[in-house]
C-alpha cells in the first residue's frame, strides 16, 4: 500500500510537470527507457538498490548514464528518488505515471477474456462500443480462455459484463427455479 501512494505522488508530480511544459509523451518515453535500461542491467539495478552506496554516488551513475538521454525534469526526478530512497519503486513510479498520462489523454482500458481470438473487426467494434459508453479511447487487453466454451467477458472500469455461454446457462437456470407449477 505505501509503495502505490509513493508510486502516485511521484507519477503525478512528474506529469503536472509534464503537462505544464507538455512533454507527457517524452516524459512517458524517457521514463520508460530509464525503467528499461535498469532492469536489464543486474549490476545497475544492484547498485541502485544498495544500501551500502551512497546517494551521491548513485546520482552520479544516473547521470553519466542518462542526463544526455532525458529531459532535466526526468533527472530531477531520478535524483530526488535517490536521495529519498526510494529507488526500488521506479517501475511503479512509471506505472503510476503512465496512468495518471492516460487519465489526462482521456483513454481508458478493458480486460476481455474470449473463448476465441477475436479478429481485428471484432475488436474495432467492441473498443468503438465501449468508448461510447464511457466517452473515452478504449483500449482492450484481449486474452483467450478456451475453458468458457463461446463468449466473452469484459472487464471495464468496475464493471464485469459476462457474456459467456456458462453465463447465459446459469441465468437461464435461475429463471427455471423461478417458475412454479
Amino acid at each position: 500500500m505505501m509503495n502505490t501512494a509513493v508510486a502516485k505522488r511521484y507519477g503525478q508530480a512528474l506529469l503536472q510537470i509534464g503537462q505544464e511544459k507538455n512533454c507527457i509523451d517524452q516524459y512517458q518515453e524517457e521514463l520508460k527507457m530509464v525503467v528499461d535500461t535498469i532492469d536489464t542491467n543486474a549490476e545497475l539495478k544492484g547498485i541502485l538498490i544498495s544500501q551500502t552506496v551512497s546517494s551521491d554516488k548513485k546520482k552520479e551513475i544516473v547521470k553519466q548514464l542518462f542526463a544526455s538521454q532525458v529531459d532535466k525534469n526526468v533527472l530531477n526526478l531520478l535524483n530526488v528518488v535517490i536521495d529519498k530512497n526510494r529507488e526500488e519503486f521506479l517501475a511503479a513510479i512509471y506505472d503510476a505515471f503512465c496512468a495518471y498520462a492516460d487519465e489526462v489523454r482521456n483513454i481508458a482500458y478493458a480486460d476481455v477474456v474470449s473463448a476465441y481470438p477475436l479478429t481485428e473487426d471484432q475488436e474495432t467494434a467492441l473498443s468503438a462500443q465501449l468508448a461510447k459508453m464511457s466517452g473515452k479511447t478504449v483500449k482492450l487487453n484481449v486474452s483467450v480462455d478456451e475453458s468458457l466454451l463461446a463468449g466473452m467477458i469484459v472487464t471495464f472500469g468496475d464493471k464485469v459484463y459476462d457474456g459467456t455461454v456458462g453465463a447465459r446457462l446459469a441465468g437461464m437456470k435461475n429463471k427455471l427455479h423461478e417458475v412454479q407449477f
